[in-house]
């Protein structure tokens, strides 16, 4: 196999995801790689994109898309927030039923109307904001592996947050590859110095985890819940939810941002280099 054929090859959607040796690289059963010229295979897939120029071409837009997710990330932190506070409030009222104090049939009423009205308004903000990211992140990791030899498909970045066990860790490395490669890029066009550690991902990540699957749990318990004690515990367990959940919000906006500029960084190279000599 020559090298042109091996560079083709690792470029190929047929190829193992991450492996870089010749003899391994094709995920084909059965398939005899020592191909003359170019790989039938390879020939047929038309999500390959070759030449700088046709990469060029190919790369879609996602400034919007990423101004659209940080927006609804905002609103669903504005709505943690008043969690917080109606939650307190709720707080309150149950040390006063624990205290013995009266407390009305109304003021019970309206506690637990206010409640459900801002759970619902925050299931709703909540999953229009999960869709646009989503978005944002399939976009980004497209334009990714159009620039770069990325280890998973395109659509591995919005299924992976809804297929069992995967979920809890493929979109961290995702994000992570996304992170490394995009800086990698930068790199190698300037002499810019820019940070490549994983440790904003990984509390992004971490945080994400805990208000999921942790939050998920204490809305399960809160149904559960049969004495005062039980709504007290629970209703302290949902307002450093709602706390973290201010705090991913925050992370998840910055990472967004930083990798949004990565992006139109990129793309400013590109334009720079859009020039008779380079073109394929």
């Amino acid at each position: 196999m020559t090298t042109e054929q091996f560079d083709n090859c690792k470029q190929c959607l047929n190829r193992k995801k991450g492996v870089s040796e010749e003899e391994n690289i094709c995920n084909l059963k059965g398939k005899n790689i020592e191909f003359e010229n170019t790989c039938k295979d390879f020939a047929l897939d038309n999500d390959i994109v070759l030449g700088f120029q046709n990469k060029i071409n190919a790369i879609k837009p996602n400034l919007q898309r990423a101004n659209r997710a940080q927006l609804l990330i905002w609103l669903v932190s504005a709505v943690d927030i008043i969690s917080v506070y109606s939650f307190y409030l709720q707080y309150e009222l149950l040390c006063s039923l624990q205290n013995n104090e009266y407390v009305s049939d109304q003021i019970i009423s309206a506690n637990d109307t206010r409640v459900q009205i801002i759970g619902i308004i925050y299931l709703i903000v909540f999953f229009i904001s999960a869709f646009t990211f989503i978005q944002w992140f399939r976009r980004a990791y497209y334009n990714l592996n159009i620039r770069a030899n990325c280890n998973h498909s395109e659509s591995w970045a919005a299924g992976s947050w809804f297929v069992p066990i995967i979920s809890f860790f493929r979109p961290y490395q995702i994000m992570k590859e996304m992170h490394h490669k995009t800086t990698a890029l930068i790199k190698s066009n300037t002499d810019e110095i820019l940070d490549n550690s994983n440790s904003g991902i990984g509390v992004w990540w971490g945080l994400w985890i805990i208000t999921s699957y942790f939050g998920n749990y204490i809305l399960k318990s809160s149904f559960k819940a049969k004495t005062i004690e039980d709504y007290l515990n629970n209703t302290i367990a949902q307002i450093v939810i709602s706390i973290f959940g201010i705090l991913l919000a925050v992370i998840t906006v910055m990472m967004i941002k930083s990798y949004s500029l990565k992006e139109e960084k990129i793309s400013e190279l590109e334009k720079r280099k859009k020039t008779p000599e380079n073109l394929d």
